[in-house]
């Protein structure tokens, strides 16, 4: 994953930016600060569906549960 500022992102960071995207608002400029990509991909993740983000470190595993949240495994 491809930070905002065009450097790799670590995978401390993806946690990071995904707790945001969970917590905040989508005006806000916290949310802002979230790479287009990722919240395309946390957009379109299906109920029950995982998927894996890969960082400059290593890859996490993101899952959407049934009550819509988004944990990162």
């Amino acid at each position: 994953m491809i930070g905002t500022d065009g450097k790799p992102m670590t995978r401390d960071m993806i946690r990071a930016a995904v707790a945001i995207y969970s917590t905040g608002a989508r005006g806000s400029r916290e949310f802002a600060a979230i790479p287009r990509a990722l919240v395309t991909i946390l957009d379109n993740l299906a109920v029950g569906k995982t998927t894996y983000v890969k960082g400059i470190d290593g890859q996490l595993q993101v899952n959407r549960r049934k009550d819509k949240s988004i944990v990162v495994g």
